[in-house]
């Protein structure tokens, strides 16, 4: 039995969010959530737009459109339950945007030096859409999105 401490370089690791989407394990960088919402009951739809986007809501003043990442990445069935979460993340050019997801599970301390490219292990995201995963000690993989990608202003319009 080892007793030595794990020594965590913290220069390279960084908090993150974990959620679920389907049978996978997901995680967006904690400084770029506002914050964790419950599924809203009013939201504002809008005509001629891709069945992900579900909509409007208005979020202390802010019009925030809410994105169904389950449904563009057919990670699962978009079931809108007690678990349903929609994280509220701010993009680099400081737009809000609501993203659903299956469940919203903790923060996380995770080294990114050790991201590890996303095609050697395949995923039902893109990887153009994911910056690299991680296996926690549990030996489960956690996947890194890169969210400013997801939620690109061009993405919007497919």
């Amino acid at each position: 039995m080892d007793n030595r401490e794990k020594v965590i370089d913290y220069a390279n690791t960084s908090e993150f969010m974990t959620f679920e989407l389907g049978a996978m394990k997901y995680a967006i960088e904690l400084p770029k959530i506002r914050e964790i919402l419950t599924y809203p009951e009013i939201i504002t739809t809008l005509p001629n737009i891709s069945e992900w986007v579900k909509g409007l809501i208005n979020l202390r003043g802010e019009v925030v459109p809410i994105l169904d990442i389950r449904i563009k990445f057919n990670t699962s069935e978009s079931v809108y339950d007690e678990n349903t979460s929609v994280i509220a993340v701010i993009t680099e050019d400081s737009r809000m945007v609501g993203i659903v997801v299956d469940l919203v599970d903790d923060v996380q301390r995770l080294d990114t030096s050790t991201l590890a490219p996303v095609s050697e292990m395949g995923s039902a995201i893109p990887a153009k859409y994911l910056k690299g995963y991680v296996r926690l000690d549990n030996n489960e993989m956690l996947v890194v999105m890169d969210i400013e990608k997801v939620v690109a202003k061009e993405e919007l319009q497919d």
